[in-house]
């Protein structure tokens, strides 16, 4: 369960800066677990082992086999706006990581693996995603595992996934040197 971080009744948005300058000072005791979503405070529960085990498996494959001219983002924030500031397992982007906020159009990738957060990961973030122009998000369940992929948002929303079994490959619309099979990926 995420925490949602409130101060007194009244809705204020937190941006991206005053954020990170609440972390400088000290106001949350692990940072790394410190979200932005829509510009509400989140403070992320730890990993679990099966958690873990997928995103790195799938971070191992994307450092593995990617060339150097992509960044590849792990569990690390990516600035999607002012008011949105997501820590997703993996994002690929086209070139360096920029000190600011991420153009959609250099965003080739988003991953999220999911375990206890399927619901959360398939509405909200994929909401939050298509919102901000990103062309193409998976969802690693986890739990069954399978592979949800969105493609193409219009209107600000993604059409239904595709959704691909432990044997199916996916491969990546923007990035021609990704293709994997969740069983292949030797995660658990």
């Amino acid at each position: 369960m995420n925490a949602v971080v409130r101060t007194g009744t009244a809705r204020h948005l937190v941006t991206y800066d005053e954020l990170h300058a609440l972390c400088d000072q000290g106001f949350f005791e692990n940072r790394s677990r410190v979200v932005l979503l829509d510009g509400e405070i989140h403070v992320m529960p730890e990993y679990g082992f099966r958690h873990i085990s997928w995103a790195m498996a799938l971070a191992r494959l994307c450092m593995r086999t990617l060339p150097a001219r992509y960044f590849i983002g792990v569990q690390t924030t990516l600035r999607l706006s002012r008011h949105n500031a997501p820590s997703p397992d993996l994002y690929i982007l086209d070139g360096p990581l920029p000190e600011g906020e991420v153009a959609a159009e250099r965003i080739l990738l988003v991953v999220e693996v999911a375990d206890s957060s399927l619901r959360d990961d398939l509405t909200d973030s994929a909401s939050r995603y298509a919102r901000h122009g990103v062309a193409e998000y998976w969802v690693l369940d986890a739990k069954t595992p399978a592979l949800l992929v969105h493609r193409h948002p219009k209107d600000g929303a993604y059409p239904p996934p595709e959704r691909l079994s432990l044997e199916e490959a996916a491969s990546a619309l923007r990035i021609p040197e990704l293709s994997l099979r969740l069983k292949d990926l030797n995660a658990e």
